[in-house]
C-alpha cells in the first residue's frame, strides 16, 4: 500500500511538473501553422486548392512538426537533472512527453478538419474520413518516434530535429522512386498521403507502425542511460 501510494505520488508530480513546465513554443508553433492555413483556407475556398492545402498541413506539415517537438520534449527541459533524480522510470517519462505532443498534434489535425467543414468544404471528396486520419496519424508516430530516438541517440535536440527534416525532405523529394520501388515503398511515410490508392497501402501502414514501435524502443534504451545528457 505505502509502495502505491509513492508511485501515485511521483506519476501526479510528474504529470504536473511537465504541465507546469511545458515550453510554449511547443504550443504556438502548432497554432501558427493552423492559424496560416486557415486564414489560406478562407481565401481559396470554392477551389481545389483548399484540398491541397489541407493535405499540406495535415498530412505534410504536422509530422514534421511532430518530430521536431519530440526531438527537444524531453533533453530541452531547463531542469533536466532534477527529472533524471526523480524514481520514474524511462518509459514512463517518455510515454509522457510523446503523449502530450501527439495529443497537440491530433487536436491540431482534427480542428483543422473541423473547421474546413464549418466552410462547407467536402473532404471526403478526396478519401474517406478514416483514411484521412490516416495521412496524418501513422506518419506522426514515425516522426515522434524518429525525433526522440535521434535526438538522445545523437545528443541533442538540434541534430535530432535536423535528421527529422533531412528525412522528411528526402522521402518528398523521391517520393515517386520510393513508390515505385519494391523495398522502399513500405517505408515510404507519405504514401497515405500521396497515394492513397496504392495496392499496397496497408502493408506500408503495417511496416510503418512497426517502425515506429521499434524507434520507441530504441529511444527508450537511450533515455535509460540519463548519465550522457547531463
Amino acid at each position: 500500500m505505502n509502495l502505491f501510494k509513492r508511485t501515485t505520488g511521483v506519476k501526479s508530480w510528474s504529470l504536473r511538473y511537465l504541465l507546469l513546465t511545458y515550453r510554449l513554443d511547443q504550443l504556438w508553433l502548432p497554432a501558427a501553422f493552423w492559424a496560416l492555413f486557415a486564414v489560406m483556407a478562407v481565401i481559396l475556398r470554392g477551389g481545389d486548392q483548399v484540398y491541397n492545402l489541407a493535405r499540406g498541413l495535415i498530412g505534410g506539415v504536422l509530422p514534421l512538426l511532430g518530430g521536431i517537438m519530440a526531438a527537444y520534449v524531453v533533453l530541452d527541459d531547463p531542469a533536466l537533472e532534477l527529472q533524471f533524480a526523480t524514481p520514474s522510470p524511462a518509459h514512463e517519462t517518455l510515454i509522457e512527453r510523446l503523449g502530450l505532443t501527439f495529443v497537440i498534434i491530433a487536436i491540431t489535425a482534427l480542428s483543422y478538419q473541423l473547421f474546413l467543414m464549418a466552410l462547407g468544404v467536402d473532404l471526403s471528396r478526396w478519401t474517406d474520413p478514416w483514411s484521412f486520419q490516416l495521412t496524418w496519424s501513422v506518419p506522426s508516430l514515425v516522426f515522434l518516434a524518429l525525433g526522440s530516438a535521434a535526438a538522445f541517440a545523437l545528443g541533442n535536440c538540434v541534430s535530432g530535429a535536423m535528421l527529422v527534416g533531412l528525412v522528411w525532405i528526402v522521402e518528398f523529394i523521391v517520393r515517386d522512386w520510393f513508390l515505385g520501388d519494391r523495398w522502399l515503398q513500405y517505408v515510404m511515410v507519405f504514401m497515405a498521403l500521396i497515394a492513397p490508392e496504392h495496392p499496397n497501402l496497408r502493408a506500408n501502414l503495417i511496416v510503418l507502425s512497426a517502425l515506429a514501435a521499434l524507434l520507441f524502443v530504441l529511444a527508450w534504451a537511450l533515455l535509460k542511460k540519463q548519465e550522457r545528457y547531463l
